[in-house]
């Protein structure tokens, strides 16, 4: 232990050392922070003799908590069975050990993003309710943020009216399939540990807890944390304050700030050695953040050399600015640069759309993070179905999701049919077995008698067979790969690689923690609900390409930052208030500290938004970085703009726009009124002509 103490810093070292009191270590990006935690519960085990199993690490991502679990791993030179997890996985894991303490099935259903829109499509269609008013995205946010403690649902009524009856219909549903979306396992989680048998027995049972990215945790986080260590202070919270970007979904600053109010006596170590950019990217990080004033206060530094400076670029529209990037990289590979260390971030998926274009047309391999994740493909939610059905014996969702797939000829009077035995509280077999007596034409009762076979005789192999040999037997069973090979001629078999890459995924699982049958795919099933957009991100020789919310945690030799212009980065919808601003702020701070090596920024002159052009301001955080660093790079060809289309003027400063915000398509510059419509501008949505009693007149 002595010769691992040697190859961290002072101050790194002190925090591993450190278990007097509650410990916060205010972590600056590229600081090592991975590696304090790592080595501090290494010491723990190796030097304190505490038991593996009753130390909690909590982090965020489901790939950040298997990178900590296997760094542990090495150090302790074998198989630990530390417990490391996100929150929500922690929660699912005590609530399905002490769930029917708070009324919680312990086999109950995890509803993903898609199930939980459909859910509530059912219930705004079953209220009566303009689903344009109520869009279910939008009212799917709503729900969330009014769970994670944002706000209450009757703060929101004067607004949204129904939302009440929304969410309580909404949550009678999910009760009644014995299910908990995202939000309900925190949620329910805290709920559980306000139960003092629970609480008490957890808290003494885990001797220390390490929670990581602490910036980032929400209310609902907070008083979790709080449940299990406030009593004995066996806490170390991990987190940057300058990296606290999430506010938008719960996150709360505050959480780190207070953390010497909140937990007493605390100790506060800053780790502020960089690791990881060159002095010129980190004297910019810190020129730039400097500018906020939530925050606690640090000064990155580092021994790396000077590196080059941070070149800026000004591209005539969005497209010389793709074909400057696009450019740019095929240099960098001839160069000898690996296509997995240039990354390309950008403020919004949709910047993302013409870089694309140009990539593809200059033969550059990409790969995109958080675009479609492999578990939200059809052919793997519809095989997944499968597999809850047969785990999960009230999950109608996923009955209803196959119940055609592969087609079985139950149309809409037969799923209506299904829909009410359903709602009669029956189970999804029994429900089948009783629809199979009330259809009269006997085609559809042969396909509902064959689906029920099926699924019985699944739930008899599920026990027998190996995992991957069990997935085999389900896709052939329900004769899945011929619907592939009828449904999609053209793409059948990568479909069909998808489908057989999650027998590989049930493999690793089986390999890693030893689980088999029902729990195997239980757990399986928890971990494929909870997987984030960089779960999905793969080690290819590939430019990777994501917004710089999905770069969080990362870090490449290159980076370029694109769309830096006013409206865009920082974007339009936050810049009303100095905290918006700041949070913006943040996150250009978190896309500059993921280059190691060289930066690039890009801005365009003009860009083409809904049909038109407009002309753009570079973005303010641009001008906050000290201009000695920056290399302003001139063009290679003088691109023209595109034949017919003028750019079009900004409006004059003195003329103040009337404003009206939509649920739905957000703030509006009106246009023009027309009695009781008006038509006005959204953003990200172009012209739309709406009732005026749908719109909020701002100004």
């Amino acid at each position: 232990m002595e010769k691992l103490l040697k190859d961290l810093n002072p101050q790194q070292k002190e925090a591993v050392l450190y278990f007097d009191s509650p410990l916060l270590i205010l972590a600056g990006a590229g600081s090592g922070k991975t590696r304090v935690i790592t080595y501090k519960i290494a010491y723990m085990v190796k030097v304190l003799n505490f038991r593996p199993e009753r130390i909690l690490a909590i982090t965020f991502t489901n790939k950040a908590a298997k990178e900590m679990k296997e760094r542990v791993e090495a150090l302790l030179g074998s198989s630990a069975p530390v417990f490391v997890s996100t929150f929500h996985s922690f929660c699912v894991r005590i609530l399905r050990s002490y769930g029917e303490e708070v009324g919680i099935d312990r086999n109950f259903i995890i509803v993903d993003t898609d199930d939980k829109k459909r859910v509530l499509k059912e219930v705004i269609k079953d209220l009566n309710l303009d689903s344009e008013l109520y869009f279910p995205n939008t009212v799917s946010s709503l729900i969330s943020n009014v769970k994670n403690g944002l706000y209450s649902a009757e703060s929101m009524i004067s607004h949204y009216p129904k939302l009440s009856e929304i969410y309580n219909l909404y949550n009678e549903r999910l009760n009644k399939l014995s299910a908990l979306d995202f939000d309900d396992l925190l949620l329910k989680g805290k709920e559980l540990l306000a139960v003092s048998k629970v609480k008490e027995r957890l808290s003494d049972y885990f001797q220390y807890v390490l929670i990581d990215e602490y910036q980032d945790t929400n209310k609902v986080q907070y008083e979790i944390a709080k449940a299990l260590t406030y009593e004995k202070g066996n806490i170390c919270a991990v987190g940057d304050e300058d990296q606290c970007i999430y506010t938008w979904r719960g996150a709360n600053i505050d959480n780190i700030l207070s953390f010497e109010k909140d937990f007493k006596s605390a100790k506060v170590i800053k780790l502020e050695k960089n690791y990881r950019c060159t002095k010129t990217i980190l004297e910019a990080a810190n020129s730039v953040i400097s500018n906020n004033r939530l925050r606690k206060g640090k000064e990155l530094y580092t021994d790396n050399p000077e590196g080059e400076m941070i070149r800026l670029y000004r591209g005539e529209n969005e497209v010389d600015e793709a074909i400057f990037i696009a450019q740019t990289i095929k240099l960098l590979l001839k160069k000898g640069v690996s296509p997995k260390d240039i990354a390309v971030f950008y403020r919004t998926n949709s910047l993302s759309r013409v870089i694309e274009d140009v990539l593809r047309k200059e033969g550059i391999a990409y790969q995109i993070v958080g675009g479609l994740k492999f578990y939200e493909r059809k052919e793997v939610k519809d095989v997944l179905a499968y597999l809850r059905l047969l785990i999960f014996d009230r999950d109608e969702i996923s009955l209803m999701r196959i119940l055609n797939v592969p087609k079985r000829g139950l149309g809409a009077k037969t799923q209506e049919l299904l829909k009410g035995l359903l709602d009669r509280g029956l189970g999804t077999l029994e429900a089948l077995r009783e629809l199979q007596e009330l259809l009269k034409q006997e085609k559809q009762k042969k396909a509902v008698k064959e689906l029920l076979e099926n699924l019985e005789f699944l739930r008899e192999k599920l026990e027998e067979l190996p995992s991957y040999d069990f997935l085999s037997l389900l896709v052939k069973s329900v004769g899945y790969e011929e619907f592939l090979r009828n449904e999609f001629p053209e793409d059948w078999e990568s479909r069909l690689e998808n489908v057989r890459e999650l027998g590989n995924t049930l493999q690793e699982l089986l390999e890693k923690d030893g689980l088999k049958g029902r729990e195997l795919y239980t757990e399986f099933l928890s971990t494929v609900a909870l997987s984030s957009d960089q779960d999905s991100m793969k080690e290819e020789e590939k430019v990777v390409l994501m917004t710089v919310h999905a770069s969080k945690g990362l870090e490449f030799p290159v980076v370029f930052v694109a769309g830096l212009e006013e409206g865009i980065f920082p974007h339009a919808r936050s810049t009303d208030t100095s905290s918006e601003v700041e949070e913006e702020r943040r996150l250009f701070y978190v896309a500059v500290t993921r280059a190691k090596r060289l930066l690039t920024l890009s801005y365009a002159r003009e860009r083409r938004l809904f049909g038109s052009r407009r002309l753009s301001r570079p973005s303010r955080f641009i001008s906050e970085i000290p201009s000695h660093l920056i290399k302003e790079v001139k063009k290679r060809t003088r691109l023209q703009s595109e034949k017919g289309t003028q750019p079009q003027t900004l409006e004059p400063k003195e003329k103040r726009p009337r404003l009206v915000y939509h649920q739905k398509f957000g703030k509006g510059v009106v246009k023009r009124v027309e009695g009781d419509k008006i038509t006005a501008f959204f953003a990200n949505y172009g012209q739309k002509t709406i009732l005026r009693k749908f719109l909020k007149i701002l100004s």
